[in-house]
């Protein structure tokens, strides 16, 4: 498990951050609306979150399921990006070592 927590790339923790952050933000909005309301829609309030509607839960299950897809889709694009700026690098410090070796063969030569 530590393995697969320690090669997480950090956009991975950004948006669980995020996604943590979003669903905090939404738990507090929720009980301050339901605190500024008023002790007969306190106890309507009550019954209406014990009635929930089944085909919104399905419909916000869907929802979740695309945006772990999307997530999973950006977290692939990081891991490319990450190796594709390891093989720049990798070509970089080649180039400078033969800019290196030719200074040295001019000012020898």
């Amino acid at each position: 498990m530590e393995k697969v927590i320690s090669e997480l790339p950090p956009s991975a923790y950004v948006i669980f951050v995020i996604s943590l952050a979003v669903i905090y933000a939404v738990q507090r909005f929720g009980l301050w609306q339901g605190e500024k309301g008023s002790s007969v829609q306190s106890e309507k309030a009550q019954v209406a979150a014990v009635i929930v509607d089944p085909s919104a839960l399905n419909r916000l299950s869907d929802e979740v399921g695309k945006l772990v897809s999307a997530l999973g889709s950006l977290i692939e694009v990081g891991e490319e990006l990450v190796r594709t700026e390891t093989h720049m690098a990798t070509e970089l410090d080649r180039i400078r070592e033969e800019l290196r070796i030719q200074r040295e063969i001019n000012r020898r030569g």
